[in-house]
Order: C-alpha cells, then structure tokens, then sequence
C-alpha cells in the first residue's frame, strides 16, 4: 500500500513599519502599504496593479469603473492587460516605464489625454482607433516609425509630443 503524503506550507509575513513597500506573492499584490484591500485580478502586472490600489484607497469610490484619471509613472510596469477594467478613464500617465504593447488600450473609449514618455514603444496604431484622444507625450520612445507618429499627428494635431527620433 503506498501512501501519499501531503505538505501544506503556510507563509506568515509579519509587516510591521513598511509604510513604502507592498507584498507580492505569484504576481498578485497581497499587502498594500495602504492598508485597502487589493482589487483582486483586474490588471495583470503587479506593479500596475499596486499602483491602482493606492489610488483606489485614496479615493471616495473605491470602484475601479470610476477611476477617471490615474497617475503611475516610473512604477515598473510593463504590461497593460486588464486595464478595461477602467472603462472611465479619461487621462492616464504612465512616463518612464517598460511599456511596450499598446493594444490593450482598444478598449479606453473615453481616453483624452496619455502619457507615454520614457517607454519601449514600438507600434502606436492602436492609438489611431481611440474616438476622443486628443493630447499624446511619446518623448524618448524613439523605435516608434515617424509615418506612424505623421498619422496620429493628423489625429490629434500639434498636441503630439514626439520622440527626438521623429521631429520635424
């Protein structure tokens, strides 16, 4: 007869004056130095994430939905997925970051005004499809193609901020 032996590993994380610092256990933020409580699964980077917590504790509805504005610059992040889960957004800044995908964006039908400065984009096409976008900063994003920058100039007029790659 053989007998299956079973291990359960509890981790305790005694957090005791770490006012700056947030806890990440597989990618999903489980302490916020905020004390509110995580918005479980909505953005898939942890960094992204911890930074909509922090908001989100700050301010008077604690719905993601209603998030109109939102700040994160040089907050690690690299990755935007999940973030239809703010269908309000009207202005987003995210400067000095490892963001590179933008397709994530389709969805923010409401978005004015973006932030993209000191990032890895590439590819600013899915920029083209958003109805109201009217104010974009791509300074230091210098691998993006400067017929692609011409286009979203049409789009947006003289409120692109282009990277030093493309200037005119």
């Amino acid at each position: 007869m053989k007998y299956i032996t079973a291990a359960v590993i509890v981790l305790t994380i005694t957090i005791s004056a770490c006012s700056r610092y947030q806890v990440v256990l597989n990618n999903n933020v489980v302490y916020s130095p905020t004390g509110a409580r995580p918005a479980p699964g909505l953005l898939i980077d942890a960094n992204f994430q911890g930074c909509l917590n922090q908001y989100l504790s700050n301010a008077a509805s604690k719905d993601p939905a209603t998030v109109k504005l939102l700040a994160c610059p040089a907050a690690g992040i690299q990755s935007l997925d999940g973030i239809n889960a703010l269908a309000n957004l009207e202005q987003l800044e995210l400067s000095d970051n490892q963001i590179s995908d933008l397709s994530p964006l389709l969805s923010l039908r409401n978005l004015r005004v973006l932030s993209l400065r000191n990032n890895r984009v590439t590819n600013i096409n899915a920029l083209m499809s958003l109805p109201i976008l009217r104010f974009v900063a791509l300074q230091g994003n210098n691998g993006i193609n400067c017929t692609q920058l011409n286009d979203l100039e049409k789009k947006v007029g003289n409120s692109l901020n282009r990277p030093d790659s493309c200037r005119q």
